[in-house]
């Protein structure tokens, strides 16, 4: 077996020096760096005001499922009067939505058996932009209570 020879540690960690050559002095590339953080800039903008536009959305489609939710409740107890599912989901947007949910819209339907209950609105805009509105609408149905007689 050869022994191998040993080398030294300087030339080991000695890096090559090699020349870059510019054109015109270097001068090519000045600004491109600004320009592109201005763009990346303003695709991070974009980025986050749109995830927080869909949290907004996101609540706001929560809060009138709730509403409706809240609204089958009060309607649905045995002899309710009519409009009390409508009003007790008023109520709840007013209470907990704290203007998430914009320009609400409630109604009941109401038939002998079911009460349904129907919420919707717009999202509240994190950046307002005309003609972008994004709505939300949800609805809860459920029966009526009653006494009926069982079978023997």
């Amino acid at each position: 077996m050869k022994p191998t020879p040993a080398v030294s540690r300087r030339r080991v960690l000695a890096v090559p020096r090699c020349r870059v050559r510019t054109v015109e002095g270097g001068r090519r590339d000045r600004g491109s760096l600004s320009l592109e953080l201005a763009i990346l800039f303003g695709l991070v903008i974009t980025l986050t005001f749109g995830a927080i536009q869909a949290g907004m959305w996101f609540s706001a489609r929560s809060m009138c499922q709730a509403a409706a939710e809240a609204g089958v409740r009060a309607g649905k107890v045995l002899h309710a009067p009519p409009g009390a599912g409508a009003g007790a989901a008023r109520a709840y947007l007013s209470d907990v939505a704290g203007g998430l949910v914009v320009a609400p819209a409630v109604s009941e339907a109401r038939t002998a058996a079911t009460v349904d209950v129907r919420c919707s609105g717009q999202a509240q805009n994190v950046i307002p932009l005309p003609g972008f509105n994004l709505t939300v609408g949800q609805s809860s149905t459920a029966g009526i209570e009653r006494f009926t007689r069982g079978t023997p």
